[in-house]
């Protein structure tokens, strides 16, 4: 049994607060949140909200990620998504990963790099392309939209629904 939801949101308090410090110094304004995932026992997964203001911001999102690897070194994966993914609901992120994103072209491996000395696949043995003993492969997902095809990218939008139209006796 793995730690409690309530110890790694914790823990993911100064992870969260390392990369928006870091990130927001270096590019004001633009990284819109931060999530460090309990999947990842708040240390290994960081969800990123990334807004891209100009085409010039086109690739700042991924110097965002080597930022927050920066700043909290036992970091091991960034995914980073638009400002329009609600980065704590995982069925949206990964609805962002699923069509936002394709491997061949938005997965950066930064491999040979050390990472959060308690993640078991760190060893030769788990991998052979491992050189040593607590080395691994921080990895970027970049899910996010280029900012030239954000037009083709809009979410759909729901209409308002009376529900006593329905349902008269209905209380909410």
């Amino acid at each position: 049994m793995g730690p409690g939801e309530e110890h790694v949101n914790m823990a993911g308090i100064p992870t969260e607060a390392s990369i928006l410090d870091m990130v927001e110094r270096a590019m004001p304004g633009r990284l819109q949140n931060v999530f460090a995932h309990s999947s990842g026992g708040g240390k290994l997964l960081a969800v990123m909200q990334f807004k891209k203001i100009t085409l010039a911001d086109e690739g700042r999102q991924r110097q965002a990620a080597l930022l927050a690897f920066s700043a909290f070194p036992e970091l091991k994966h960034v995914i980073l998504v638009d400002e329009d993914v609600d980065i704590f609901d995982t069925d949206d992120v990964l609805w962002a990963m699923q069509t936002r994103y394709q491997g061949d072209n938005d997965t950066i491996f930064i491999p040979g790099v050390r990472c959060h000395p308690l993640d078991p696949s760190q060893s030769p043995a788990f991998s052979n392309r491992l050189i040593q003993e607590g080395t691994s492969c921080k990895t970027i997902f970049d899910c996010t939209v280029p900012l030239h095809l954000k037009e083709h990218f809009q979410r759909c939008k729901f209409m308002e629904v009376d529900v006593k139209r329905f349902l008269p006796d209905f209380e909410a």
